[in-house]
């Protein structure tokens, strides 16, 4: 029967408050502010100029057009873009031209970093070797004790003829001819890094789409309150003479994995790094393979040891994770003892607390989704917020009885 009672209206009610409380510990919940310059204005409204109907007025506004996109030019950086390709000739077929065809008004280049003996690659790049944009040069064979992907960005940076360069990841393609603009548009006065948002290609599993947009939503949130930590992304554009200056990767170098999360964590300070997340300035990543994306958690747990701030960066996710659980046990926990002992008050006051989490939690949750269009149906977001800590603890346990030597170049 129903008692109102001391104890069960405080119960009930904590158990309300609770579930109310706990729904805005919530990384969905935390303002993400998504970039809004994008491409220049001036370089897109010069298409509305084309509907003039008669030749004179078309004759001027061809001029003006020339003018806008010149006086563009001379805002945006010339640039150069590495990549580091390592037996990804199918990858470089498929999206080099992307890159080499960037509706880009200033000078920018493309560089291939190969291995020396990956004649497959070798073979891809001579189909490309008449595009002025490319440039190629090799690690040698002979490159021992150290990442040769760290070393393969070192090479890149060096053979650079300019000051910004972008890092980028020939496992993805650029959302429109406009990325580049869109992103080096960033490169201004003060700034010395930019981060490129990039997302999983659209027949990638809706949890793996769900991981990666849920934990990149501490580090967005991170980068827009200049405290940058790691980089879960795969474009960075920095600049040349300060990685010179600093001695690039010195300190992780023996790391096989890990490059854009050591770069940020080593070079971002204060403001001067940038996230741009507009869908123009969006990399479109490939579906990871199952190898692919158990390699990215177990390297993650093993460069984070090396990297400062880890402590702090990771408070908020345990944080999240412990009032989620937390709620949901302590409902279930309360509703099933209440129904045992026949207190309907107290179990009325769990049920809607359980039904407050979820539906909260669901409409935070897709609505924050949306926003970055990611179309996953609302009924997986409860069930995937849970799995993440359990997934998590699956992967701890994996790198635990990994052998931690296949994490670094060499044996010290």
């Amino acid at each position: 029967m129903f008692t109102f009672d001391n104890t069960a209206i405080i119960l009930s009610a904590t158990l309300v408050i609770l579930a109310l409380l706990t729904s805005l510990l919530n990384p969905f919940l935390r303002k993400v502010r998504i970039s809004e310059h994008g491409v220049p204005a001036s370089v897109t409204d010069t298409e509305e100029t084309k509907d003039a109907d008669d030749t004179a007025g078309e004759a001027v506004n061809t001029t003006k057009e020339v003018d806008v996109i010149s006086e563009t030019a001379c805002t945006l950086p010339s640039i150069s873009i590495i990549f580091t390709p390592h037996d990804n000739a199918g990858e470089l077929t498929k999206y080099l031209p992307f890159y080499l065809n960037q509706n880009y008004p200033a000078d920018f280049q493309v560089i291939v970093v190969a291995p020396q003996n990956d004649h497959e690659t070798s073979d891809v790049l001579k189909r490309f070797a008449d595009n002025p944009h490319l440039y190629t040069t090799f690690i040698p064979d002979s490159s021992r004790y150290m990442s040769k992907k760290k070393l393969a960005v070192t090479l890149g940076v060096k053979a650079a003829k300019h000051d910004w360069v972008i890092m980028a990841d020939i496992c993805c393609r650029p959302m429109s001819e406009n990325w580049l603009m869109t992103i080096a548009s960033n490169c201004t006065e003060g700034k010395e890094l930019v981060v490129g948002y990039t997302r999983y290609e659209d027949e990638t599993s809706d949890y793996r789409h769900f991981e990666r947009y849920y934990q990149a939503r501490y580090f967005m949130r991170e980068y827009q309150h200049h405290k940058a930590y790691g980089c879960p992304f795969n474009a960075l554009i920095f600049r040349k003479s300060i990685f010179l200056k600093r001695e690039g990767f010195r300190g992780n170098l023996k790391y096989l994995r890990g490059e854009y999360d050591f770069m940020v964590n080593k070079y971002a300070k204060g403001d001067n790094l940038v996230l741009e997340n507009s869908p123009e300035g969006t990399l479109i990543e490939e579906t990871p393979t199952g190898k692919v994306w158990l390699g990215i958690h177990l390297f993650y747990m093993e460069n984070r040891q090396h990297m400062e701030r880890t402590a702090q960066h990771r408070f908020l996710p345990y944080l999240d994770q412990t009032a989620l659980h937390g709620n949901y046990l302590l409902q279930c926990i309360a509703l099933i003892v209440a129904l045992l002992l026949g207190q309907w008050t107290i179990a009325a006051a769990a049920g809607l607390a359980l039904l407050l989490s979820v539906t909260l939690r669901l409409i935070i949750g897709k609505k924050a989704l949306r926003r970055f269009n990611i179309d996953i149906p609302a009924w997986k977001i409860i069930p995937y917020e849970i799995a993440v800590a359990w997934k998590h603890l699956g992967y701890r346990i994996k790198y635990h009885r990994a052998n931690k030597y296949d994490f670094i170049s060499h044996k010290l």
